[in-house]
């Protein structure tokens, strides 16, 4: 699951527990998740780790290639 479908699914609590206990802040994890900021590879494997496996660290670093959503894609995959 990408982070933006994670903070939708679990709210700001977990979000909040799985962004410190990888190192970051919550307001890093939200830019992350809804402004599709940029993370780190380090970061991200701490996320994933820390998410329980809820997310991957490929979700977190290429979400626009995970996303259910066609209309969060840049492009739509179905159409390639």
């Amino acid at each position: 699951m990408t982070p933006k479908a994670f903070y939708k699914k679990y709210g700001r609590r977990a979000a909040t527990n799985v962004a410190e206990s990888s190192g970051t802040t919550f307001l890093n994890f939200k830019q992350i998740a809804l402004a599709n900021g940029a993370v780190s590879s380090k970061l991200a494997e701490k996320l994933a780790k820390n998410s329980g496996g809820k997310m991957t660290e490929m979700e977190i670093l290429y979400p626009e290639r995970y996303s259910c959503d066609a209309s969060e894609n840049e492009t739509d995959p179905q159409a390639a």
